[in-house]
């Protein structure tokens, strides 16, 4: 049985351990396919959840049938216990008999030996001095003979009962122990059963609430992507319209820095991952974010990863780029709204996935996808 379950834990685990990981989704296409797979992966575990939770309830009925054998056991002992009393008086009995024979039978040797030694039945008839004196001699020594042997008859019948009842006592006290201490090594081969399939339950509802996480992110990706196609032609309007020099610059180039602060993370390898962006870390308080360029946001939002967050689509001379800002405290435009080189859309902070005060700032030369394929290293782009 319990090889059974062991064998159905490892296909488990093997199973969840074979879901595919979040990979990220570029066109609403990809997106489609992935939330697809993910229902799937969803529907697959939830099966396995089904059947392991059944597996514990199965469990914890054959725990409780052992833990009955065990009161069983328990309560058999005890009336056991009257048995073994009544033998072990028994057995004092038998010893206390065996004592008096032997006792007994030491003082008729005694006896014979006081007399001279003289211990012959035959000597004592022929030392009859008439055929009466015979008779009786004849009988008391008949009767001498008797009681002699059935002294010994019963000495060798009460040690072969001592000698039986011992065994008894001691095979029963020895079957007893045996039997508590198989149940009790059966009930913890349960309980590790049970512990294992608890670990193996947990893991499947971890994976299956990852997997939820994804397909909401995966919700937002759609969403963002959904959003952004619109705000790019309306971005792409207002670089055809205003032409170089329709708005006030905020610094020379193209683009403006979004926030005052240090640079305390650069764009690249980070910690083993690729970070896609850049980190400008300001302690003040309500410091204002603005947009880098022109441009129309895509979308104004509380994401659980880039918390506050604002995504902007620009044309630049023809060329599309979008501006990503993340972790803010608060956000000051909404979706869909038009923006100005260096207008405040926010105020730095901390929220989503963030371990102190900054600016996460991403430039992607084209649209934004979940692989951030696009994104490439502002510095030198942006005056930072």
């Amino acid at each position: 049985m319990f090889k059974i379950i062991h064998i159905a834990l490892a296909a488990i685990l093997m199973a969840i351990a074979a879901v595919p990981p979040a990979k990220a989704a570029g066109t609403s296409g990809d997106l489609q396919e992935k939330k697809s797979r993910i229902q799937s992966g969803i529907q697959e575990l939830q099966g396995k959840e089904s059947y392991t939770n059944n597996e514990i309830k199965r469990l914890v009925g054959m725990i409780s049938e052992t833990t009955g054998e065990i009161n069983a056991n328990i309560a058999e002992v005890q009336k056991s216990k009257l048995d073994i009393d009544q033998l072990n008086k028994e057995v004092t009995e038998i010893k206390e008999r065996m004592a008096k024979r032997k006792a007994l039978l030491k003082e008729r040797a005694r006896a014979i030996q006081q007399s001279g030694g003289n211990a012959d039945y035959l000597e004592v008839l022929l030392g009859s001095k008439s055929f009466g004196d015979f008779v009786e001699r004849m009988s008391a020594v008949s009767t001498i003979m008797e009681a002699d042997q059935k002294i010994l008859k019963e000495q060798e019948s009460d040690e072969k009962k001592l000698e039986q009842d011992e065994k008894k006592l001691a095979d029963r006290v020895m079957q007893l122990q045996n039997q508590k201490k198989s149940l009790q090594q059966k009930k913890e081969q349960q309980k590790q059963q049970l512990s294992e399939l608890e670990k193996t339950m947990k893991q499947l509802k971890t994976k299956e609430k990852e997997l939820h996480e994804e397909k909401m992110s995966l919700k937002e990706q759609e969403e963002l992507l959904a959003s952004q196609q619109s705000a790019a032609d309306r971005a792409a309007k207002m670089d055809s319209s205003h032409g170089d020099g329709g708005v006030p610059a905020i610094s020379s180039g193209s683009f403006t820095r979004p926030a005052e602060g240090v640079l305390s993370s650069n764009f690249g390898a980070r910690w083993g991952t690729r970070h896609m962006g850049v980190d400008i870390a300001n302690p003040g308080s309500n410091v204002p974010i603005v947009a880098s360029a022109d441009g129309v946001v895509i979308r104004s939002y509380l994401s659980s990863s880039y918390g506050n967050a604002v995504f902007i689509s620009h044309s630049i001379n023809g060329q599309k780029y979008t501006t990503v800002y993340a972790h803010m405290k608060s956000r000051k435009v909404s979706s869909g709204q038009t923006v100005k080189k260096g207008q405040q859309i926010g105020v730095m902070g901390s929220t989503g996935e963030s371990t102190g005060q900054h600016l996460h700032f991403e430039l992607h030369k084209g649209e934004w996808n979940a692989a951030k394929t696009n994104a490439i290293n502002p510095i030198g782009i942006v005056p930072f």
